[in-house]
This record gives structure tokens, C-alpha cells and sequence, in this order.
């Protein structure tokens, strides 16, 4: 059910709460990036009032209601553009079909990511993962050559990231933590087996986590310390490949290394000049 559908079959809404669903509703896209007392001020109701209207909907609070807001907002874009996520593209279609679709799903995915993000958060946790002693990323299959890609672009800024392979290893990278050192755990669906016991040991050792993955899927949110979201709109298992979900995790960790180059610009700049003759292996 829509967030729009919940209002409207909701009985006894107040004036004042016909007014909060008014706004909501009306300024989804702002609503989406603001906190409970952005709300509040913006409105001049209290905090108590809003989350009793979120109650009474039923949403557990604000942040439910954001969640699914957002969705909604995803889901009204897909429709607009007619785009399948999960089957992009048929049978029929020729090689320039498939690539005008699939740029079309990519576009879509990125803009329902930034729809996700909250721009606090996302400062957040470019500025504890700027000044970490060390940066661990923890994941799987597929997901791997996303690390190993932002890996690349931190050490291009000489910074080392490490991305364990095999569950042995991440174990061993867990218990080496500690309180200076940033988790980041990658996973789209936020449920992978290898995450809870890598929670349960960098919760032991007050290692600050960072989990990424997609919009309402933070199944442990007493061990994760900030939650970057992704596009929810591709299926786990019915679909032809990753390609949703791909892009929004690429594209989000695109924009982690953008903000973390950002908070010392000059001297990450001067780091790559200085390297580029030594790294450029190209001959004259």
C-alpha cells in the first residue's frame, strides 16, 4: 500500500494532521531528506504531533514514513518510464535496444539512489571514514568487484583500503579491529549470512559500521552505526542479472570517494600529480 493510499483510507485525521499528510504528500522529494525537526520547524507542530500522525497511518515513526515515501517515489518513476528492473529488456530486442534500455535503467537507478541518500549521513560518514586509522570492507560475490574498485581509487589518494575475500579472512580482519578502524559492509539485500557474526565481533571491539545496502534493510540497526541506502526496486532472485542494484552501489560508493577527496582536496590533488609519472606505465 502507498503512503498516499494509507492517508487517504485513514479515519478521524485531525486538522492538524490533515495538514502534515497535506505537505507530505505535496513535498515527497523535500520530506524524503529532512529530519523530524526539519519537519517540525517547517510546519510549527511539535515533534510528539508528527510522530502521532505517523502512528496513526501506520508507520512506526518519521523515518518509516520516509522509507516509504521514497518507494513510492521510486516506484512512480519505473511506471513513468515504462522500464522492467528486474527484465530490462525481451527477446526481440536488438543490440541498440538493449543498450538504450539498459542506459535507461541505469539513469532511473541513480536517480532513485540520490532519492535515498540523506545528505547528513552521507557527511557523516565520509568524515569518520576520512580520519579512520584503517577502513575494512566487508562482502561478497559480485559485490567484491565494487570493493575492489573503490580500493583502487582510495589507494590513487594514498589511502589502503582492505577488502578480505574468503569468511576466514574476514573473520581475522574482525578480530584484528579496533575503535580507530571503519567497518563497511556492502550487501544489497542486507541479509547475507556472513554479516551478523562480522557485527556481533566489531560490536565487541567498538568498531564504528558502516552498512550499505538497500532502502529499509538494516536488519541489525543496533550494531550499525550509519545506513546508506540504495534503490529497493530489484527483485533478490527473480531477475536476469544485477543490473539495478549494480549501478546504485557503484554510483553510491562513487560519491563516498567524492566526499572523502573533497575533505582534504588540495593535498589529495598534489598526491596524484606528484604519482601519475611513476603509475603511468605507458611508453612514449
Amino acid at each position: 500500500m502507498t503512503l498516499e493510499k494509507r492517508i487517504r483510507t485513514c479515519k478521524h485525521l485531525t486538522p492538524a494532521e490533515t495538514e502534515i499528510a497535506h505537505y507530505i504528500l505535496t513535498h515527497a522529494q523535500d520530506v524524503i531528506h529532512m529530519s523530524l525537526q526539519d519537519l517540525s520547524n517547517t510546519l510549527y507542530f511539535s515533534k510528539s504531533a508528527i510522530h502521532r500522525f505517523c502512528k496513526k497511518i501506520g508507520c512506526t515513526g518519521f523515518n518509516d514514513v520516509k522509507v516509504q515515501l521514497s518507494q513510492d517515489l521510486s516506484n512512480h518513476r519505473l511506471t513513468q518510464h515504462d522500464i522492467d528492473v528486474n527484465y530490462p529488456f525481451t527477446k526481440s530486442d536488438l543490440p541498440l535496444d538493449i543498450a538504450e534500455k539498459l542506459a535507461k535503467l541505469y539513469e532511473t537507478s541513480v536517480r532513485d539512489t540520490i532519492a535515498c541518500l540523506e545528505p547528513s549521513i552521507l557527511q557523516n560518514v565520509a568524515s569518520l571514514m576520512f580520519h579512520a586509522q584503517r577502513i575494512d570492507i566487508y562482502t561478497h560475490a559480485h559485490n567484491m568487484h565494487v570493493a575492489r574498485n573503490f580500493q583502487d581509487q582510495m589507494l590513487t589518494i594514498g589511502k589502503e583500503i582492505n577488502c578480505p575475500v574468503s569468511f576466514y579472512e574476514q573473520r581475522l580482519y574482525a578480530l584484528a579491529s579496533n575503535k580507530k578502524h571503519v567497518a563497511l559492509i556492502l550487501s544489497y539485500s542486507g541479509k547475507a549470512s556472513f554479516i551478523l557474526p562480522i557485527l556481533k565481533q566489531l560490536d565487541q571491539k567498538q568498531v564504528p559500521v558502516i552498512l550499505i545496502s538497500r532502502i529499509g534493510c538494516n536488519s541489525y540497526p543496533q550494531y550499525v552505526t550509519y545506513h546508506l541506502a540504495l534503490s529497493d526496486t530489484e527483485q533478490l532472485q527473480d531477475r536476469i542479472s544485477q543490473y539495478a542494484s549494480h549501478i546504485a552501489l557503484q554510483y553510491v560508493m562513487d560519491v563516498l570517494f567524492g566526499c572523502i577527496y573533497n575533505l582534504d582536496r588540495e593535498n589529495n590533488q598534489n598526491y596524484v600529480w606528484k604519482s601519475m609519472n611513476f603509475m603511468d606505465d605507458r611508453l612514449d
